[in-house]
């Protein structure tokens, strides 16, 4: 914030074109829905959201993620995946690692174009109405859900921070097994910690046999 000060657009910067409103939320940024709020909030009207890596993919939370992101603040998502990917510099055979499922998404949250390979380069498209999008929001009695929010209630929700701040300020990003350790499950004890999540029967009984 002492850098770039504390606005929307010095965390969610949108770009006013002339083919729309423009933000981005890079992959794993769509997986939480404040990020999604936030662009709108700032004007945004069409976003782009790419890419998640397989299993995600085939298991849907790629599509789910971006129609609930497009329905709830009513923009277009454009959510490409990747071809396929060489997983090591001197890897010979190229392997669909994103597991394809490209969209284009409608300020409704309807899929409006759709790819679901991902073997190879390919393309996918579809209709985006920016003049439909700024109707629907004018005049829709219901489903234009920004204009409901009791934003001053929802602050209660952020008043305590949850994930820590400047992990890599002045170290490279931690390989798997280190931040599993010290950022991953320190999170999860936090959690449980403040009562938001409750501990499985079986960590229970861990922390038990632990003591004994």
């Amino acid at each position: 914030m002492k850098k770039y000060g504390r606005s929307l657009d010095a965390f969610w910067p949108v770009v006013d074109t002339e083919i729309g409103r423009l933000g981005i939320m890079m992959a794993n940024e769509g997986s939480y829905p404040e990020n999604a709020r936030a662009l709108a909030l700032n004007v945004a009207e069409v976003v782009y959201r790419a890419s998640y890596p397989h299993p995600a993919t085939g298991n849907e939370m790629f599509e789910i993620q971006s129609r609930a992101r497009a329905l709830d603040n009513n923009l277009y998502v454009i959510a490409p995946n990747m071809g396929t990917y060489h997983l090591f510099p001197e890897e010979v055979t190229p392997i669909d690692t994103f597991g394809g499922r490209s969209f284009v998404i409608d300020y409704k949250g309807r899929i409006v174009g759709r790819q679901d390979y991902g073997g190879g380069s390919t393309y996918v498209s579809g209709v985006i109405d920016i003049e439909a999008l700024r109707d629907h929001r004018a005049r829709a009695q219901w489903d234009n859900w920004i204009k409901d929010l009791r934003t001053e209630l929802y602050q209660l929700l952020y008043e305590e921070p949850i994930y820590p701040k400047n992990l890599y300020l002045d170290r490279v990003p931690m390989k798997h097994a280190e931040y599993r350790a010290k950022v991953i499950e320190p999170q999860i004890a936090l959690m449980h910690e403040r009562g938001i999540w409750v501990k499985p029967t079986s960590a229970i009984r861990d922390n038990e046999k632990a003591n004994e």
